[in-house]
């Protein structure tokens, strides 16, 4: 039993295996304290109690999701990939969270990690007309400077949102394509929106980067105001 936890924290992207104790609570005990963690904004140990909890539950794909938007919260880019991947192993292929893990994972990879074959593979496996599908082909669009079909596209996976964070996602795209546009007003209308109903801690993460780079703020400094 130990051997296999250790490879499945293994092969979450660290060697946390060897840090992290085994925890014999219940996994809602488990979880209730990592959320306590990230109410207090101690995210790396946040993220290290998700290891445990994924090692009690390695096929509950809201684990993955919960542990690498942590880490991309604070930058840990790198293993937040890592994390995604190794829930799309895990997690049964008919879970509906095996959607947000490859649009998650693109998005990681498209907008940080620079691995843009590999978010044009994971588009190529996302429900056709699908929000995430979507958002995904208007941020490539985006990178290529293809600034119109993104807008397009961001347009109609606006008219399928199912709940604020999601659009608060699609409006900071649309924000990035209307800074190359230098279109001031539609860019901190959609930042308007985003800033207000995100709750993704990945997402809040890219807006207070991006409103630093449009303010010019130095980084660190408390920057997002709530309007």
């Amino acid at each position: 039993m130990i051997a296999i936890s250790c490879t499945v924290t293994l092969l979450l992207g660290g060697c946390a295996a060897l840090s992290v104790k085994e925890d014999n609570l219940p996994v809602d005990v488990v979880i209730s304290r990592a959320e306590q963690l990230i109410m207090a904004k101690a995210y790396a140990a946040a993220a290290e109690e998700y290891v445990v909890i994924i090692r009690m539950e390695p096929t509950i794909g809201s684990h993955y999701l919960r542990r690498a938007e942590v880490l991309e919260r604070i930058d840990e880019d790198k293993e937040a990939h890592s994390t995604y991947e190794r829930g799309l192993e895990m997690v049964p292929e008919d879970d509906p969270d095996q959607l947000e893990l490859m649009h998650r994972l693109a998005l990681v990879d498209a907008n940080h990690l620079f691995k843009l074959d590999e978010a044009e593979e994971l588009l190529t496996r996302l429900p056709a007309r699908s929000i995430e599908k979507l958002d995904l082909a208007a941020f490539l669009y985006y990178q290529a400077s293809q600034y119109n079909e993104a807008i397009e596209l961001l347009n109609k996976a606006l008219e399928k949102v199912r709940d604020a964070d999601q659009k608060a996602l699609l409006l900071y795209h649309a924000a990035l394509i209307y800074v190359k546009l230098e279109d001031e007003k539609n860019t901190f209308g959609s930042l308007y929106f985003a800033i207000n109903n995100a709750e993704h801690l990945g997402l809040i993460r890219d807006i207070e980067q991006l409103w630093q780079e449009l303010n010019e703020i130095p980084e660190g400094a408390d920057t997002i105001p709530k309007f």
